[in-house]
């Protein structure tokens, strides 16, 4: 499913995730727009879609919309216990009727998504460098990188222009090895407590590692022990933080499509 490129001026419906048919939505749950709608359900089957009213013109793309649209399914997620399966952010649909369509269109294979999401969030794990460290680490590790850096300091920033391309390109090398190395391990230490896990692209030059982990809701305390555990054993390499619980956003089963 993809957003609709329609200009026609009437209502539609803005789609925000599927989730079982029973979920029933609070009345304090608001959708996205300006004046914020309240968020509802189509219902079909065993399957229902979380839905808001919208202008089929509407155009979505803010820094807080995308907030806003993860912050409502985690939060049902979250508080109602209950799979949540996201749809395409900025997904419009011209019609109620024609979310019931998609959504018998589709049925057993939403359906077959939410039992397998059942009773599991997504945690994301982040661990960035100690930037101090890591300097030693690689100057250590290259003995040209710490050459270079040697003959360049005290020097004016605008001298040796090649030289310090060239120990940047080390450098960035050296950290991108850190990179995968780390990244193998963190998953590594917590692999034994989730069901899967994807690792992710960095969002910080100093990013040692950023993975996201599947985690069974009766398992969550075990699962944020073992990052705790990790984080102390880190500390003096990199700080470790996570994001979670949340919407399974990384673990939508490749059958169900978004």
């Amino acid at each position: 499913m993809t957003p609709t490129s329609t200009v026609d001026s009437g209502a539609g419906q803005l789609l925000y995730g599927l989730v079982p048919a029973d979920v029933e939505v609070t009345p304090q749950a608001r959708g996205l727009g300006d004046p914020l709608g309240p968020v509802s359900t189509i219902r079909h089957g065993d399957v229902a879609a979380l839905v808001s009213e919208t202008p089929l013109d509407v155009r979505l793309g803010r820094p807080e919309d995308l907030l806003a649209y993860r912050d409502l399914l985690d939060g049902v997620a979250v508080t109602a216990e209950v799979p949540v399966l996201p749809v395409r952010f900025g997904t419009v649909l011209p019609s109620t009727a024609a979310v019931t369509e998609l959504l018998a269109l589709r049925h057993d294979e939403y359906r077959a998504a939410l039992a397998e999401l059942d009773g599991r969030v997504e945690y994301v794990v982040r661990a960035r460098y100690v930037e101090r460290a890591l300097l030693a680490g690689v100057l250590a590790e290259e003995p040209e990188a710490a050459d270079l850096r040697d003959r360049l300091r005290d020097r004016p920033a605008e001298a040796d222009v090649d030289l310090r391309i060239r120990l940047g390109e080390i450098v960035a090398r050296a950290v991108e090895a850190h990179r995968a190395a780390d990244t193998e391990r963190l998953t590594e230490a917590l692999a034994p407590y989730c069901l899967a896990e994807a690792p992710l692209p960095a969002h910080h030059e100093q990013d040692a590692a950023r993975v996201a982990f599947l985690v069974e809701r009766r398992r969550r305390a075990a699962f944020t022990d073992a990052v705790r555990d990790l984080a102390d054993a880190w500390r003096d390499w990199a700080t470790v933080r996570t994001v979670g619980p949340a919407a399974p956003w990384d673990f939508v089963p490749a059958a169900a499509g978004r």
